[in-house]
């Protein structure tokens, strides 16, 4: 089985994450870590993301 992780954006884009071709078996050992570091992504565009609002919102922006 092949086994593709994307990440849909805004503006319907979408990114690949990693793909595991060929793989037999429980993915759940594979895949399970992808997705950890896709929330991690996430909490950081967040926190990148409000920061950024603050410091636009401080400078009067």
């Amino acid at each position: 089985m092949d086994v593709t992780a994307r990440l849909r954006l805004a503006a319907s884009a979408e990114v690949t994450l990693a793909t595991w071709p060929g793989l037999h078996g429980d993915r759940t050992p594979v895949v399970h870590f992808t997705l950890l570091e896709t929330i991690g992504l996430h909490a950081a565009q967040s926190v990148a993301t409000n920061a950024l609002r603050l410091a636009n919102h401080l400078a009067g922006v």
